[in-house]
C-alpha cells in the first residue's frame, strides 16, 4: 500500500511542476512572438519593460518555502512536511537576447529607456 501512495504522490508532484513550467513557457513564447520592429515608439518602450519584468520574475530568488500536507489512501492516513530553498535556477536566455535586440532598436530610434 505504501508504494501505491508514494506513486500517486509522485505523479501529483510531477504534474504540478509541469503545469508551472508550462505557464512560464507560454508567457515567454508570447513575448518572443511579438514583432518589435513594427511597434510604435511608445509600444516599443512598453515591450522593453515587459521583457525586463518577465526576466526578473523568472530569475527571482524567493525565500525558503515550507509546505505541510495530510492525506489518506484507503484506510491509511499520512502526512508530510517539505522545505525548499526557493529560486528556480532558470535563466531567461532567449528573453535576454530579445532584450538586447530591442535595446538596439531603441538606440536606432533615439529612445532611452
Amino acid at each position: 500500500m505504501k508504494s501505491k501512495q508514494l506513486f500517486v504522490s509522485l505523479v501529483l508532484v510531477i504534474t504540478a511542476v509541469f503545469l508551472l513550467l508550462a505557464c512560464t513557457a507560454d508567457n515567454t513564447k508570447q513575448l518572443l512572438a511579438e514583432s518589435y520592429q513594427k511597434m510604435t515608439n511608445d509600444d516599443l518602450l512598453r515591450y522593453y519593460y515587459r521583457l525586463n519584468d518577465e526576466i526578473e520574475s523568472q530569475e527571482k530568488q524567493s525565500g525558503p518555502q515550507v509546505g505541510i500536507g495530510i492525506g489518506g489512501f484507503g484506510r491509511h492516513t499520512g502526512g508530510g512536511v517539505g522545505v525548499s530553498s526557493g529560486g528556480t535556477g532558470y535563466t531567461a536566455t532567449e528573453l535576454r537576447e530579445r532584450r538586447i535586440d530591442v535595446r538596439m532598436e531603441l538606440k536606432k530610434r533615439g529612445l532611452t529607456p
